[in-house]
This record gives structure tokens, sequence and C-alpha cells, in this order.
């Protein structure tokens, strides 16, 4: 027999005990069993609990029923991933078709049938573990690739480097806003629709951006005050320098990442109003992938050191790039730098990616198994974070008092931790401390405007100060999920 670990486990979600125990008995003892009484009480435990195997849902339950649990499911993408066997005595067609359409893997009628369960059990396990499988593969070939990918940008960073002594970390951090500036483009406009990997190309391609000027003097590249008419003409000819060199390779022009690292070396510094070189090309007849690699060329040369100039501060570069003092660029793209600029500059301080390649590999994933019957796996590494993120909240504070409210099942626990007590109120109202309404409308306002990009706030109640941190969903449609805080008594 397995050991408890090993064995698979099944969230059993019934208002009736006997019915929880009468599926336990049939499924015996191959499998871990979690009990929920009720649809809210199911939804607090999968918050928590990434590695649920299954889930049977009653439908006809107290306080939330089983549609109501499918939706919030819906809502969140958990349905992807985790399959629900729907269990009830209801015959009528309309129940069975509204319990499929909300995703619903099996409908299965009472009075149980020990046979049916136990197969339709088997079945749905093993078709989901074997789509987890065929992810996890993908997956780790993404990861695969996203390394070799890393190794080649070192190797051709060095090459580069050794001849241009500004070149070694700038060509890292144009891949990395390259990738950040396009992620946040696609989020803003179907005018370029580019999939992860094209995202991934494009980001690997700009490592080859200035490739050309291992064919321009290094008197040039090195001089250390601003270059005359003269030598700026020099300069200039690394666009078509770097072309020729890809297009001197021996490989065909069709190839993808062949294409755009041929449009990125020519034309990344072509201008949207038609005043760059080496073409003078207007607007769009520009391709996206030079346009976005000549804005985050833009905005690393501003913020970084060269041997004719200081760094300006990543404000200020973002501003003058607004402004004009760069060229022309595009609008969209001037809208993602001035979204991204600060995430974009802080990713290239620390030298990586903004994900470390995880954004990329779920994203990918989702594209290859897009067939509707495949589960994500986002939802575990979204409990994951969403727990982490609680945990540095708390390891960082030094109040003596902590508490964590749960918006879904409106449960607010305050944490003592001197005395090493939790204590459970049914509302964030905080009337255990006697505060007046007022303080209650201005607690319940500061939540309302919150969001992901603002998530705290602080309030003084009496003799408390109370630090407030929202959560956040994790999904694209970024949705409040719970607070957490500390409190810390005056006087």
């Amino acid at each position: 027999m397995k050991s408890l670990e090993e064995r698979q486990k099944i969230l059993i979600v019934d208002d009736s005990k006997f019915n929880q125990e009468l599926l336990m008995e049939i499924l015996g003892e191959n499998y871990q069993y979690i009990l929920a009484n009720d649809g809210l009480e199911a939804i607090s435990i999968l918050q928590k609990d990434w590695t649920i195997d299954l889930m049977f849902l009653d439908i006809n339950m107290p306080r939330m029923n089983g549609f109501k649990v499918l939706e919030y499911m819906n809502e969140y993408h958990w349905i992807r991933e985790l399959p629900v066997i729907v269990i009830s005595a209801e015959e009528e067609n309309s129940i069975i078709e509204k319990a499929y359409n909300l995703g619903a893997a099996e409908y299965i009628q009472r009075p149980f049938d020990a046979f049916i369960i136990k197969r339709r059990v088997m079945n749905t396990l093993v078709l989901y573990a074997n789509q987890k499988r065929l992810t996890n593969v993908v997956v780790n070939q993404v990861y695969e690739k996203e390394e070799n990918n890393k190794i080649m940008i070192g190797i051709l960073s060095s090459v580069v480097g050794t001849y241009n002594k500004e070149s070694r970390e700038h060509i890292l951090h144009i891949r990395i806003a390259t990738q950040m500036l396009l992620r946040r483009l696609v989020e803003k406009t179907d005018a370029y629709p580019l999939t992860e990997s094209d995202i991934t190309l494009i980001a690997t391609a700009s490592s080859l951006h200035d490739i050309g000027k291992v064919g321009i003097s290094k008197d040039i590249l090195n001089k250390p005050t601003k270059l005359n008419d003269e030598e700026f003409e020099i300069m200039k000819t690394h666009t078509l320098i770097g072309a020729k060199m890809i297009e001197d390779m021996e490989y065909s022009d069709d190839k993808p990442l062949v294409k755009t690292a041929y449009e990125i070396c020519r034309w990344h510094h072509e201008r949207f109003d038609g005043k760059g070189y080496p073409d003078g090309l207007v607007g769009n007849d520009i391709p996206i992938s030079a346009q976005v690699v000549s804005i985050a060329d833009a905005f690393d040369a501003l913020t970084s050191t060269r041997v004719y100039k200081n760094a300006y501060d990543y404000r200020t570069a973002i501003q003058m790039i607004l402004d004009g003092e760069c060229g022309c660029f595009n609008p969209l793209l001037l809208e993602c730098l001035k979204e991204m600029g600060t995430d974009i500059y802080v990713a290239s301080q620390h030298q990586m990616d903004d994900d470390h390649g995880y954004h990329e590999a779920q994203k990918i994933s989702g594209e290859i198994l897009r067939s509707e019957t495949l589960p994500y796996n986002d939802h575990s590494q979204r409990i994951i974070d969403f727990l982490q993120e609680k945990m540095e909240y708390f390891e960082m504070s030094d109040s003596k008092e902590l508490f964590d409210y749960n918006p879904l099942i409106d449960e607010l626990t305050i944490i003592n931790r001197e005395k090493h007590q939790k204590s459970k109120m049914s509302t964030l109202d905080f009337k255990s401390f006697d505060v007046n309404e007022e303080v209650i409308e201005e607690i319940k306002k500061h939540l309302g405007a919150a969001t992901i990009d603002n998530k705290d706030f602080s309030i003084q109640i009496q003799n408390l100060d109370i630090a407030f941190h929202t959560l956040w969903s994790g999904l694209d449609d970024e949705q409040y999920i719970g607070v957490i805080g500390q409190i810390d008594r005056r006087g």
C-alpha cells in the first residue's frame, strides 16, 4: 500500500456526513481525503492547498452551493487544472447541463453506484495526470531552451564586450527591456499580435543589435569625447555592417531568428518620424522588433555610464525619451516605457529577466497546449506566491499584533505574537476595538481605492496605528482577494 504522502488527494465537499463517509468507504484507503461541509469551506481550502488532485462537489449546500463554487473556480481559472466530479440527486437536464457548462469533469447522480464511482475517479485522475505530465514536459523544454539562450547571450556579450567596452552589460539590458516592453505592448493593444514565442525570439535576436560594431574602429567606439560628424557617419554604418553579417551567414533568411536579427541590426536606429538611419523608414514600416529594441537601446544608453558621459537617473531618462530628446518613437511604446520604466531599470540592474523565465514557460505552455481540455498549473504557483507574500510581510513586521482577513468567507484573524494567541472575527470592521461607523467607512474607502500598484495604506483608530497590505489574485484581470497587516498600540 502507498504511504499517505504518495496517495492522491481528494476533496469531498458535501454537507452530509453520511455522503462523505460513504464516498470514502467506496474509494477505500488508496487516497488521502479532505472534507468540507459547504462551498465556502471548500474555497477556503482551495485558497491554501495546491496539491488536491480531484474534488467531489455537491450541488445543494448551505452558505455557498456547488454552482457558486464552480463559478468561483472559473473566475480564478482553477477549473482548468483541478477536475471536479459533481455529485447530486438532481435529475433535471438543465441542472446537469449547467454543471458541465461550468467545467465539471463528471456528473454522478445519487444514490451512488460503487463501480461507477471508482471507475470515474480512476479515469479522471489518469486523464489529468497525463495532461499535467505533458504540460510539465513542455515547461521543462522551455526552461532548457531559455537556459541555452542565456548561455549563448552570455558568450556573445563577452565577445562583443571585449571589443567595445560599453557593450558587455548593454546586451543583457537590451534583452530584458525588449522582453518586458513587448509583453506590456501586447497587453495594451491587438495591433501587434505577438505570441510569447515571438517575444522570446525578438528578445533573443536583440542581443545581436550591435554586432556590426565589431567592424568599427576601436578608436571611434571607445572615444572618450563626443564624435565629430565624420566619425559619427562611420559609427552609423554599424547598422549596415551588422545586417550584412547576418545576411552572409549560411542560414536561410526564412528562419524567424535570422529574419528578426536582420531587422533589428539594420533598423534599430530608425525613428518613427522617418528621421533615423540608415533607410529613413517611417512609422510601422519599421518592424516592431526594431522599434522596441530602438527604445530599449535609448533608455539603456541614457541610464548607463559611457566613456563620454555619466549615467542619467532612470526617471530623468524616461522623461527625456517621452519629451523627444532621443528622437521620435511609437506612441504605444512610449506609453509602455512610461508604465514599465522603473521595473525595467530594476530588472536590468539585477541582470535578470523580470520573472526568471517562469512567465515565458507558462505562456508558451498555454499556447502550445491550448486544446481546451488541458489543465494549467498556474493555480499552484499563484498560491505559493500568495502565501510567500504573506509570510514575507509578517516576517518583516516587528509589531506584536498582526491580522489576516479573507473577504470571501468574511473572516478576520487577529494574531497576538506576545501571547501566542489567535482570535477570529466575522468582519473586517474592527468592532472589537469599539470604533465608530466613520472609521469603518474610512477603512472601506481605502480598501475600495487600493490597487495592485498601490497595495498599502495606514489609518489611526483611537490609540491604534493599523497598517493594511492588500493581496491580489495574480490573474490578468487583477482582483483583490485579501488583506493582511499590523496593529501597533500607542501609549
